[in-house]
């Protein structure tokens, strides 16, 4: 459904040439996030829920730099460059724009186009991988789980995984600027 209407866009909009104003897509996902907001906030915040948001946010952060590590020994960049291009955890605007005015250009579209990457992976795999495993489907969306994937997400689990999912994304996007400037500075 999510892929046919991706297509479905492409086509009309190749056909049409309708363009929308710049800033349409922002608009209509924080109106999502928006929602999908209002409907959680009816939901009691329990201990368990912390514990298993801190336990996705540990798994995508180690997940993320684990592979980072391994994936450096196959590509032709520094250890250290492969780790903060993906440090971005999914937030790809702000990830490459700090990497880009701090570091380099070349590793700042790098950092753009595996988060871009893994968003469009988390988009595609969330309808399937939730029913297999719901957390782990949360920490491939990274950063986006309180955003553009969230909607996705509530659409295909349940409410307690959406709870987890946003306050999951929420925290991961805070730590997005920590971890790049941390890992920026092992560069330098």
């Amino acid at each position: 459904m999510l892929l046919g209407s991706v297509i479905a866009g492409l086509i009309i909009g190749r056909l049409t040439h309708i363009e929308l104003p710049g800033n349409t897509v922002e608009i209509v996902l924080y109106s999502l996030v928006l929602l999908v907001g209002l409907d959680l906030s009816k939901e009691k915040i329990e201990k368990r829920f912390l514990k298993d948001i801190v336990g996705v946010i540990i798994s995508t952060i180690v997940g993320t730099l684990a592979f980072a590590f391994v994936l450096s020994f196959f590509l032709p960049l520094k250890k250290m460059e492969t780790i903060v291009a993906a440090s971005g955890f999914g937030w790809y605007s702000l990830s490459a724009v700090l990497i880009t005015n701090s570091y380099s250009a070349y590793i700042g579209s790098i950092s753009f186009f595996a988060n871009v990457l893994r968003e469009l992976i988390a988009i595609i795999i969330s309808p399937f991988g939730l029913k297999f495993s719901r957390y782990g489907t949360i920490s491939v969306a990274g950063a986006t789980s309180m955003d553009t994937l969230l909607g996705i997400i509530a659409t295909y689990s349940d409410r307690e995984t959406a709870l987890v999912s946003f306050g999951h994304g929420f925290v991961i996007s805070l730590l997005v600027p920590v971890f790049v400037n941390i890992f920026l500075k092992l560069l330098a």
